[in-house]
């Protein structure tokens, strides 16, 4: 019966030992889990703070759609063509105002550059980015630079 008891006391002491081990264990995580949260919040505040320039600027912005284009590819038999749905990223409310006034001219000018296109040069990979900095560049020519800030090609259709 003795001898029981020392067995019990002998676990009970090893288990103690194992408790506290983890539970130190447990909170030296916890602790470099905190200082590593710290840190990266820390300097995420301070990188906010540099690029709040940019992030106004970038807010400020407005999404203006252009309905679908549809044009004649030069293509030989004449039955290709594309169609493309436009959306333009302008500076502000003011810029919106002044592009949907002259919208009539800025579609001549897409419609110009992409009837000019072959079939070859629309399927290309990388025809898409090179028509948006073509179409960019004639728009910012058209009504000026500092009006439209970015093209997006919103449709892509090759028939």
């Amino acid at each position: 019966m003795a001898e029981e008891v020392k067995a019990e006391g002998k676990g009970g002491k090893g288990g103690k030992n194992k408790l506290l081990i983890f539970l130190l264990l447990g909170i030296l995580i916890i602790a470099i889990a905190g200082v590593g949260a710290f840190f990266i919040l820390g300097k995420k505040e301070g990188e906010e703070g540099t690029k709040g320039k940019k992030a106004n600027k970038a807010q400020q912005t407005v999404f203006m759609e252009i309905d679908p284009i549809i044009v004649n590819l030069l293509d030989p038999s004449g039955r290709r063509y594309l169609q493309v749905k436009l959306s333009l990223e302008v500076a502000d409310k003011k810029a919106e105002g002044e592009i949907k006034k002259k919208e009539p001219k800025l579609r001549d000018s897409i419609l110009t550059i992409l009837s000019g296109k072959t079939v070859e040069e629309v399927i290309i990979p990388d025809a898409k980015d090179k028509m948006k900095s073509e179409i960019l560049k004639k728009l910012k020519e058209e009504i000026g630079e500092d009006l439209i800030v970015n093209v997006y090609i919103t449709q892509f259709i090759v028939e």
